[in-house]
């Protein structure tokens, strides 16, 4: 049924497409026999005399050679065209999770830049904060630079300060 055919995987579907060869196969190798028949049929018909017995007798054989070869045509246009919409569904899919996941990484990488920004303010405000205690606990030094710049001779290291 539909429905079955639709579950089917692709494996599944090649190997109903190979069974589907085989028995065609096998249809030519019957209608070669067929014809081998048929022309024994003829022989027949020779021997018989009767052209009305001898079409009724070709018209089946014909009319099931005919059936096996439309149905096999069916069968191998039903799988075709499941198979593209299952590929179609597929690629749909497919193409849904890539854009989800595309999302979810986006998401991710703002999420982890928000991290970093808040981290990097953090320890930016520790500096700040280490650095104004060092300045603040190292003004006296300042103060003491500053009065040796003032005095003439004091300052032969070259230190100034700004």
């Amino acid at each position: 049924t539909d429905k079955e055919v639709q579950k089917l995987k692709r494996v599944d579907l090649l190997e109903l497409l190979i069974e589907q060869s085989k028995e065609v196969e096998s249809l030519r190798d019957e209608l070669k026999e067929t014809k081998k028949q048929l022309e024994d049929k003829k022989i027949c018909i020779e021997q018989a005399g009767s052209i009305a017995e001898a079409s009724l007798l070709l018209n089946g054989v014909f009319d099931a050679a005919q059936s096996a070869a439309q149905q096999y045509l069916e069968n191998i246009k039903y799988l075709s065209s499941n198979q593209e919409k299952i590929c179609e569904e597929m690629m749909k899919k497919t193409q849904e999770k890539c854009e989800a996941m595309e999302k979810e990484t986006e998401e991710t990488c703002k999420k982890m830049l928000e991290e970093a920004r808040i981290g990097a303010e953090k320890q930016w405000s520790e500096v700040s904060e280490k650095l104004q205690a060092f300045y603040d606990a190292h003004q006296g030094l300042r103060e003491i630079l500053a009065f040796v710049d003032e005095v003439p001779g004091l300052n032969r290291m070259g230190i100034t300060i700004d």
